[in-house]
């Protein structure tokens, strides 16, 4: 169920007259039936995280130190999480050009990072994401485009920062606990790591090109692709697609340099704090860990990110736990702990506040659309 919004007004007959935009129907997978789903699955991975701690004799009131350092180290990477927050909310702020209040910027990001926890990692949540724009009074074209600029800039920092982070840290201590281990694809986990790679690399440069580089030609080809009889079965969702593709393109066409650093810098200092959450921990909890340790560390998160993005489960729920079990367990002993607690610091919170944020936000925007 969708209805048709007029895209911006705009001289170029390519565009299309109207854009199809998520309606209130959208907020049907948020009613207690479909939660119940996610919810059980995220408790499933934590009670099999607690299990596996008890089955290599680990208890976690009684054979830790829970020295007051321990808890300062979980404090900061509480703050580190606020930091990905702000850095969020920051970008929100300057993709809508300053139209949603402080107020706005933070209820929208919470939400949007509900949906993305309660939704498969492949798919996101990109439609309760341009349904709360559009009711935040941010027209169709420019919601749609804000969702993909979105998508682009946190694609490019995953496939960026992997390259950063081999100028100084080897190759081989990166990946080394990949090295025996089987990915899903039928491969060792470094070709599979590096599939997964790729297929971001391309879908993201398919992104570039889009967008900034040839927006008319690609939503043509995009068209003629979906109307081949292979795909013809999805040609509705493809041509919908080519038109906000297009749409998005012109929305930023004019932005400045500077519009584009700080929409960039916002995305670096939101990645930067999830990445340092997993330092704090291991500062807490691995005693004897030095700097080069720590660089090894964060560089291995590159590939932990990239994986959970293909995730099939809403909010990367087990894949992620296991990740951070497989490229961290050469730390410490009790990293089973540390993935509870990275889970409690980085995922569970979004899952409990959108629960009441939700009608909060829609009271407020239907009496401001009232």
């Amino acid at each position: 169920m969708e209805e048709n919004i007029k895209a911006p007004d705009t001289q170029d007959p390519a565009l299309p007259d109207t854009i199809e935009v998520p309606n209130e129907s959208v907020l049907d997978q948020f009613s207690w039936r479909k939660l119940i789903w996610p919810v059980l699955i995220a408790l499933a991975a934590l009670a099999y995280a607690i299990y596996q701690m008890m089955q290599e004799g680990i208890n976690p009131i009684t054979d830790v130190d829970w020295t007051g350092r321990v808890f300062a180290m979980i404090g900061l990477g509480f703050l580190c999480m606020l930091m990905r927050d702000f850095g969020y909310i920051w970008r929100m702020r300057i993709l809508t050009d300053k139209k949603l209040t402080w107020r706005s910027a933070i209820e929208v990001t919470l939400l949007w990072e509900f949906s993305s926890a309660v939704s498969p990692s492949i798919v996101g949540g990109s439609a309760l994401a341009i349904f709360m724009l559009i009711r935040e009074k941010i027209s169709a074209g420019r919601s749609t485009a804000i969702v993909f600029i979105t998508i682009f800039l946190d694609e490019v920092f995953y496939l960026a920062i992997l390259p950063i982070c081999l100028l100084v840290v080897n190759y081989a201590e990166i990946f080394a606990p990949l090295k025996d281990a089987t990915s899903v694809f039928g491969t060792g986990m470094v070709v599979g790591f590096w599939i997964a790679y790729s297929i971001l690399f391309a879908y993201t440069t398919f992104l570039a090109f889009a967008l900034f580089i040839r927006p008319e030609a690609t939503s043509r080809l995009l068209k003629r692709v979906f109307r081949t009889r292979l795909l013809r079965r999805w040609e509705e969702g493809g041509v919908r697609t080519a038109d906000e593709l297009l749409i998005s393109a012109r929305e930023f066409k004019a932005k400045s340099f500077s519009y584009w650093f700080k929409a960039g810098l916002s995305t670096c200092f939101a990645w930067f704090g999830r990445y340092l959450v997993v330092n704090c921990l291991l500062a807490a909890f691995a005693i004897g860990m030095g700097y080069g340790d720590h660089l090894v560390a964060f560089a291995r998160q590159a590939i932990m990110f990239v994986v959970m993005l293909i995730s099939p489960t809403p909010g990367s729920s087990g894949v992620a736990e296991e990740m951070f079990t497989l490229m961290l367990s050469d730390y410490t002993d009790l990293v089973r702990l540390l993935s509870v607690l990275w889970r409690g610091i980085t995922y569970y919170p979004y899952l409990l506040l959108g629960v009441p944020l939700l009608p909060i936000w829609y009271r407020r925007v239907s009496r401001k659309k009232a």
